[in-house]
């Protein structure tokens, strides 16, 4: 009768651990969140970047992929894993415009840095502008300087001889890959001095 109790024991035990790890199971094939679905979308397409909020999905792809069926994929996880309340937007970047960009936001600041090491110009700052693939790249600077002041085309010169400058050294040359570029200055109300 012993043997035949724990017969019976160690059966229903094992339904119990079979029952709990097949819930186990089921729950993670259904139970994503947005973190988890897009992870495994950048790991499954050439993601640049993701960013979201309580209303939004935004994510940019490369150019290479297709962005409805990135989106037509993460409408698709989302709703099996039950989760309604996003809008989803995709976009597809020129990876070249990209390159382009981040090689020219590195080359501003060097500038700046390079710049700032002299007193005179601490004080200076620069503002972003768009760059895009076929246009020269406007690199543009901020003085402290009014419309009023009397040695503000002065500074402004000097400032755009400086950058200038430093755009033409060996390592910024092989940076900037040729592209072509444009100094403008700016005074603190944001008019163009030169």
């Amino acid at each position: 009768m012993k043997f035949m109790k724990n017969i019976v024991f160690l059966g229903c035990f094992a339904l119990l651990l079979a029952a709990c790890q097949n819930a186990s199971t089921t729950s993670n094939t259904k139970g994503k969140n947005l973190d988890d679905i897009l992870s495994d979308i950048s790991d499954k397409y050439a993601v640049l970047s993701v960013t979201s909020d309580t209303k939004d999905v935004n994510v940019e792809v490369e150019d290479s992929e297709d962005a409805n069926k990135v989106q037509a994929d993460i409408k698709r996880q989302l709703k099996e894993n039950g989760i309604k309340a996003y809008k989803v937007n995709v976009h597809e970047r020129n990876i070249k415009q990209l390159e382009k960009e981040n090689r020219w936001l590195k080359i501003e600041n060097e500038a700046l840095s390079h710049l700032k090491e002299n007193e005179q110009y601490k004080d200076v700052t620069y503002k972003m502008t768009e760059v895009t693939l076929n246009q020269p790249v406007t690199i543009a600077i901020v003085t402290p300087t009014t419309k009023s002041d009397e040695g503000a085309q002065e500074y402004s010169e000097k400032i755009k001889r400086e950058i200038n400058t430093f755009l033409q050294t060996k390592e910024i040359k092989k940076q900037s890959k040729g592209d072509s570029y444009k100094i403008v200055i700016y005074n603190q109300d944001d008019q163009v001095i030169n």
